[in-house]
């Protein structure tokens, strides 16, 4: 499922929950990646690093 599948409000949320997580828990991206790749599979897609 490609991102612009995903209607405007679950965008913003989705955004929103990655600032908090780096703010509280000081992730880094390669940690965000990780944990996106780890949800996206579970649909049936994988995050690729551009």
């Amino acid at each position: 499922m490609a991102v612009s599948e995903f209607n405007e409000d679950t965008q913003d949320q989705i955004c929103d929950l990655i600032e908090s997580l780096q703010q509280a828990e000081k992730l880094k991206n390669k940690d965000i990646r990780i944990l996106l790749d780890k949800v996206a599979r579970k649909y049936g897609g994988k995050v690729v690093n551009k």
